[in-house]
């Protein structure tokens, strides 16, 4: 056979092999990203508080065709480049301004950016999301970063209104319950037009309306209204232009001292630390998905719970009052919800250049935000809205021109909405964690639950190495060298008593069955096989029993008094079920009873893994790979024994 003939031979599976691995990546490539005719480009801007969201969707509908180019310039910028035609839809916090914004300062006012809006085009409010206005900060004792600041809503106002300056000051001690440093706060406000700014004034209109009166008069002379969008600043108050240019300042290692408002998806997607905020209920609460939502059964909505028709420019519109006084133990203050502003048929006057292809685009990407992008409101920061909003959303996509919504509207059975339960009620409320007991107003840092009860545990040490009095079937070590005294937890009944601190370690002996502990290393646990742990290991690390509940609390490491004991420690009962579980990052309550015949309340889970169509290509791609890299070594192997075979002829 001729070496011709001997390639042809060998190739021809070879070329079948690769032409059915690329058959079969080009298939499942076109299944995964189907081709379009043509693709849409939309261009909107507006609101940075809901930016993270949009931007997330606007990935998401890629695929489809749908292109958006949307710049967060803030809302009030964003309803001016509607109203002059300049984009397809915009996004803002609040409405279109029906009276001068008072809170101005002269030198905006005189732009013409704080003036009456009379949009010419027609227009419809779209609800897309929920959320909190949350308060970074950035506080350092001894070189660590605080992450547990709690304050109350007047003590917020007093810091925003320069009446509290220093982070010493004794309101701020005496409500975060440790002493701050010597430090001048630096309150970071929004220098643009923002509905960030507008939704926290009109908290503080609402909430301490004398007081912001008295102050906007000291700024500007005249009262800022029921909310502005352009913060007054004073005293050491710093401006800065945009929500993420805020979180980048206060995050920087220039901003300690700092503290501004912002979404909280910017603090949440950098595991920043926010302000627990006291609510009207007596609870330090985090702007969570699960407590906005609870703070937000209380908003009233136009349409939804009045006579509003759905052609009504102000169909939709929010009411808050109810929010800020909401006296559910869950709730958070500052929660609100962001609105898209969309074209409207056969009303005023046509946006310029919006086509139906346009309209057709744009009604789809809203389809997709109110239906399946609702369930990625909880990781990107914000809550779900309710069905009602989701409904008229839809109603209001009807009157885009152009309209290509699948989704109907009034029955929401093709809405592949995951945020519903079978009754149409967002799940995160029924699922929604009570706080902890701790953190109610009064209990100090090192509360602990016991028994289902707040309690600081034993006596704490009276320092040095020196142990503190034992509590109740459990003992109590003193602090490390030069630290703080620690207070340390109580052990179960029939636990023993622990042994005498020392620096970054203390001795526990276990109850019932257990062995006595070996001191822990800095840092570590100590475990015991008992069924009650006693002494706790250092810089709140918690000792476990084989069989119970985490034991006492840490210790302060040597010479800083900032290493307090974890505040969210759960102490045993002795008997293997905890009484509570507390989440360590929001202190709160996310399981009852575990191991017993109580409840547990869900945690909510969203899988981010990839797709199966992702795996499968993969697998392809490397069979591809591998073909190319393993076959024409073995084909020339195959050809050399060949040619040896033959006496070195071809």
């Amino acid at each position: 056979m001729s070496r011709e003939a001997e390639r042809r031979r060998l190739a021809r599976p070879l070329a079948i092999l690769m032409s059915t691995l690329i058959a079969a990546g080009s298939a499942l490539l076109g299944q995964a990203a189907p081709a379009h005719a043509a693709s849409v480009a939309l261009t909107a801007s507006g609101s940075s508080w809901a930016y993270p969201a949009i931007d997330q969707w606007r990935q998401d509908v890629g695929p489809q065709g749908i292109q958006i180019d949307f710049s967060a310039v803030g809302s009030a910028r964003g309803r001016k480049e509607w109203s002059i035609g300049q984009n397809d839809f915009t996004a803002s916090d609040v409405p279109f301004r029906t009276k001068p914004d008072d809170g101005a300062s002269d030198a905006v006012k005189r732009s013409g950016n704080a003036g009456v809006e009379n949009p010419v085009y027609g227009y419809s409010y779209v609800p897309i999301t929920a959320g909190g206005t949350a308060l970074m900060y950035n506080l350092k004792i001894g070189g660590k970063q605080v992450r547990d600041l709690r304050l109350s809503p007047q003590t917020i106002m007093d810091i925003f209104t320069s009446k509290i300056t220093n982070w010493n000051d004794p309101k701020v001690t005496a409500e975060y319950g440790r002493a701050l440093p010597n430090l001048p706060i630096t309150p970071v406000i929004r220098s643009d037009g923002s509905g960030a700014t507008a939704q926290f004034t009109r908290w503080m209109s609402h909430t301490f309306p004398a007081q912001w009166d008295e102050y906007c008069k000291s700024v500007n002379g005249v009262t800022c209204g029921e909310f502005t969008e352009f913060f007054p600043p004073s005293g050491r108050m710093t401006a800065q232009n945009g929500s993420d240019t805020v979180a980048g300042y206060i995050k920087a290692s220039s901003g300690d001292g700092t503290i501004g408002y912002d979404e909280y998806a910017f603090a949440k997607r950098s595991d920043w630390p926010v302000v627990k905020v006291l609510n009207p209920a007596g609870y330090f609460t985090l702007p969570t998905a699960s407590n906005v939502a609870i703070a937000l059964t209380a908003a009233k909505i136009r349409g939804v719970d009045d006579a509003t028709p759905p052609d009504d420019p102000n169909y939709l519109q929010q009411n808050l009052d109810e929010v800020y006084t909401n006296a559910d133990a869950r709730s958070y203050p500052l929660s609100s919800y962001s609105y898209l502003v969309v074209p409207r048929a056969n009303s005023l006057k046509s946006l310029p250049r919006f086509s139906n292809d346009k309209g057709g685009a744009l009604s789809k990407f809203l389809s997709y935000v109110l239906c399946q992008g609702q369930g990625e409101a909880d990781d990107l920061g914000y809550s779900p809205i309710p069905r009602g909003l989701v409904r008229g959303g839809l109603l209001q996509a009807q009157n885009i021109p152009g309209n290509a919504s699948p989704v109907d509207p009034n029955t929401l059975s093709n809405c592949n909405n995951p945020t519903f339960n079978s009754a149409g009620r967002l799940t995160i409320l029924d699922n929604a964690p009570q706080p902890s007991a701790c953190d109610a107003k009064g209990q100090p840092l090192d509360c602990k639950i016991v028994d289902g009860k707040p309690s600081t545990g034993g006596a704490s040490g009276s320092g040095g190495n020196s142990g503190g009095a034992a509590a109740t079937g459990g003992g109590a070590g003193g602090a490390a060298a030069g630290g703080a005294a620690a207070s340390g937890g109580a052990a179960a009944t029939g636990g023993g008593s622990g042994s005498t601190g020392t620096t970054g370690n203390k001795a526990g002996t276990t109850g019932k069955t257990g062995t006595t502990q070996t001191p822990g290393s800095t840092g570590g646990s100590a475990t015991g096989g008992g069924s009650a742990t006693g002494g706790a290991a250092a810089s709140g690390g918690a000792a476990t029993g084989g069989g119970a509940a985490t034991g006492g609390t840490g210790e302060a490491a040597p010479g800083d008094p900032a290493a307090a004991a974890d505040p969210n420690a759960v102490p045993a009962d002795g008997e293997g079920a905890a009484e509570e579980t507390v989440d360590p990052q929001t202190g709160q309550v996310v399981a009852r009873g575990r191991g017993g015949a109580a409840t547990e309340i869900a945690a909510n889970v969203v899988e981010v893994g990839g797709r199966p169509e992702d795996w499968t290509l993969s697998t392809l791609t490397a069979l591809e790979l591998l073909a190319v890299v393993i076959v024409p070594p073995l084909l020339g192997r195959r050809l050399l024994r060949r040619r040896t075979d033959n006496g070195g002829r071809s």
